[in-house]
């Protein structure tokens, strides 16, 4: 699943001065992968994500009522509002007073792991992965129960260098990460790898170097490198070529494309 959606968000029993401050983190929210717009009045088919006021009663016996209407009903994840920081009984809760940072990062547990939106499956779709969101991504994934294989993960990109790992996770691959030239073949010179993950554009020598080197050796000859990159001209693609690499793939790159090349050189 890839690109931005917009979640509609009700209040149940939270003050309006409270939810002024809402549609105002919320503005901040739109330019982001998840966004979110506060939906006015009772909980009705638009809302995807409640809001409810835990230290109301009023408000709980509501939410209670609207979740015993239908089975659709109960399925709304909700996040609890309190003043209490002790509190534990519910998996999202949101503290008074309200934070913009923490507001957002519980939402996005909720678009993560409840609605299962997750547009960093795409791989160098999103250049910004917080650390409460990478670990809510773990946790909504499937997991291999065993690692099979090994893998290298050459990209100067944080998030993408998160994104690959995520998904050779699902596949039972464990993974090593470099960040220039240099540190890759520092790690190729002590380990050898089942496939190789290589950025064309790194710091220092370049990826199409690496791929050389690596091809040149007569015990990792044979390994497959897939090279990866942001162009996407022909020429850009010969030089790969001509470089040795296996594959291409050009960033970003969709869930099934990545899939089908661990399929095809781990399978």
């Amino acid at each position: 699943m890839s690109g931005k959606r917009t979640f509609a968000v009700t209040a149940l029993g939270v003050a309006d001065n409270e939810q002024r401050i809402l549609k105002n983190i919320f503005k901040l929210s739109m330019h982001r992968p998840r966004a979110y717009d506060l939906v006015a009045g009772m909980p009705n088919a638009r809302t995807e994500i409640l809001i409810v006021d835990g230290d109301d009663d009023t408000a709980m016996a509501h939410w209670r009522a609207f979740r015993s209407e239908n089975v659709a009903n109960a399925t709304v994840p909700a996040v609890l509002v309190s003043r209490d920081r002790d509190s534990e009984a519910h998996p999202y809760i949101l503290y008074r007073p309200f934070v913009a940072s923490k507001v957002l990062s519980v939402l996005d547990q909720v678009a993560i792991k409840e609605l299962k939106f997750i547009p960093e499956r795409v791989i160098g779709g999103s250049e910004n992965i917080s650390n409460p969101d990478l670990e809510a991504i773990k946790d909504s994934m499937p997991h291999a129960q065993t690692y099979n294989f090994t893998a290298l993960v050459v990209d100067d990109s944080r998030p993408v260098r998160k994104q690959i790992e995520l998904e050779l996770d699902i596949f039972g691959v464990r993974a090593d990460f470099a960040e220039t030239g240099e540190q890759a073949i520092t790690l190729l010179d002590r380990k050898s790898y089942d496939i190789i993950f290589l950025d064309v554009i790194l710091p220092g020598i370049d990826g199409y170097k690496v791929c050389r080197t690596i091809k040149k050796d007569k015990l990792k000859r044979d390994t497959p490198v897939v090279m990866l990159t942001s162009k996407s001209s022909p020429f850009d693609k010969i030089k790969g070529t001509i470089a040795g690499c296996d594959t291409y793939l050009t960033k970003p790159v969709a869930h099934e494309s990545f899939k089908k090349v661990i399929k095809k050189y781990l399978d």
